[in-house]
């Protein structure tokens, strides 16, 4: 299971550096995704792929990408996206 010890703490990816991690099948990447313009804001960008793959060396087809808000109510949506998402990679 993902918590808050697995992905480090909101704070981190205020940096702008990206985080990866695995369990159970599935790869995953959270980085900070900056606002594209004035209208938009920062967000979570969170990318999913089966293993045994890493992110540079996957197939892009096979990466699936969610966008959350860049804040904390955002950051816990984020571990419950990927504990939910974990399932669609277990089988393969």
């Amino acid at each position: 299971m993902i918590d808050h010890n697995t992905i480090l703490t909101f704070n981190h990816y205020k940096k702008g550096k990206p985080f990866t991690g695995s369990l159970k099948g599935m790869r995953y990447r959270i980085i900070k995704s900056p606002a594209e313009n004035e209208d938009d804001t920062d967000k979570f960008r969170v990318d999913t792929w089966p293993e045994p793959l890493c992110y540079e060396a996957t197939d892009p087809e096979k990466i699936t990408v969610q966008f959350f808000a860049f804040s904390q109510e955002g950051y816990e949506d984020v571990i419950a996206y990927l504990n939910e998402k974990q399932s669609d990679y277990a089988a393969e």
